[in-house]
């Protein structure tokens, strides 16, 4: 479920690029169900959202949690659990809500809007993320949730909005916004995958931009914009200056499908950068640098569902135990097991008690 970045690319003018779904389908072998041409559907369609491409990607370009409700792509998806057998779900929505055409993002950026006008559309955002959560637990699947992508530093919207200080009062609302998707995801005990937090390691902040992500050997442009004719390969954005490249999309897709290890025991191997290259159409030179630039894909992902795999490896074992005590007894933040802002005996006693369950 979600929006255009995860709608397949191959619907619409820049198809000479992948997006991470379809990157995982036909490198990673996920089962995305069949084409509407390949299931003999009349007209080769499905109907709206899905269009003509897989069965269970039900995202639809240009979709914010008010119209994926009103689309119904949660109740579509829902239905496959008991239809189709469709075991496994990803949510990654919410970056139209706030995208540079919206007046949410015209209002708060030139502080129009009240603080009471805010708060009301970030409850909304909120309102409307529980009611999907809702539908797809209610079905049976298992369901990753992954945070709002934040749209300021696109170029497209850098040439809109020109202004980086009230761009930057954008942020602070979807910060806000992935705050509650977080106690969501907490509540509920669901993975949640910050692909906003990704998104700042890529690209820095509206007032400390990068200008290049550095893969194999090679300069990903996050300033420039592919041509309508994919000449421009290294360029971090395809031609409309909005959708991320295959380049960035296959980090996407690294950080989805470590996500889906860590809740699911998936078993993906991630992509290699001379991978990513590769399926954007380039040569890899070496050597690896996402690591250096990203830190480990496993620092995006907190899995809910199990917080007593503290390592992130997958399992609950004497590792989690190990690295939690010693994290309680310096302090760490990263020991603060409750959310509570605090590090203290709840801390201590609550992962004890998930550690002796095993989640």
């Amino acid at each position: 479920m979600g929006d255009s970045l995860t709608d397949e690319y191959a619907e619409e003018t820049y198809s000479y690029a992948k997006n991470w779904f379809e990157q995982v389908e036909q490198y990673r072998g996920v089962d995305a169900g069949p084409t509407a041409s390949e299931a003999g559907q009349p007209g080769g369609t499905w109907g709206e959202p899905r269009r003509e491409y897989f069965k269970y990607n039900w995202s639809r370009s240009g979709a914010t949690t008010n119209s994926l409700i009103s689309g119904g792509q949660h109740t579509g998806l829902a239905s496959q659990f008991t239809t189709s057998g469709v075991t496994h779900a990803v949510l990654l929505i919410g970056a139209n809500d706030f995208s540079p055409t919206s007046s949410a993002f015209f209002n708060i950026y030139n502080g129009f809007w009240s603080q009471n006008t805010i708060n009301n559309y970030i409850n909304g955002r909120l309102a409307n993320m529980n009611t999907i959560v809702n539908t797809i637990n209610a079905s049976g699947m298992k369901l990753a949730v992954a945070n709002f992508v934040d749209y300021t530093v696109a170029p497209i919207t850098r040439s809109i909005y020109t202004d980086a200080n009230k761009r930057e009062r954008v942020s602070a609302v979807i910060r806000t916004v992935n705050e509650g998707i977080a106690d969501i995801c907490r509540q509920k005990k669901l993975p949640l995958v910050d692909v906003n937090g990704l998104g700042v390691a890529i690209f820095g902040t509206n007032l400390s931009l990068r200008p290049f992500l550095h893969m194999g050997g090679r300069s990903i442009d996050l300033n420039a914009s592919d041509t309508a004719n994919n000449t421009n390969k290294l360029a971090g954005f395809v031609d409309d200056g909005v959708h991320p490249h295959t380049t960035l999309q296959g980090v996407f897709a690294n950080v989805i499908m470590t996500g889906a290890n860590i809740a699911w025991n998936a078993g993906y191997a991630t992509f290699s950068e001379a991978e990513i290259l590769s399926h954007a159409g380039l040569t890899y030179l070496g050597p690896d640098q996402l690591p250096s630039q990203l830190g480990d894909y496993a620092q995006y992902i907190t899995n809910y569902a199990c917080l007593a795999d503290y390592d992130k490896s997958g399992f609950v074992d004497i590792e989690d135990y190990s690295q939690f005590i010693l994290a309680f007894e310096a302090g760490d933040d990263a020991a603060d097991y409750d959310g509570s802002g605090f590090v203290d005996f709840e801390d201590f006693n609550d992962f004890v008690q998930d550690f002796e369950l095993g989640c």
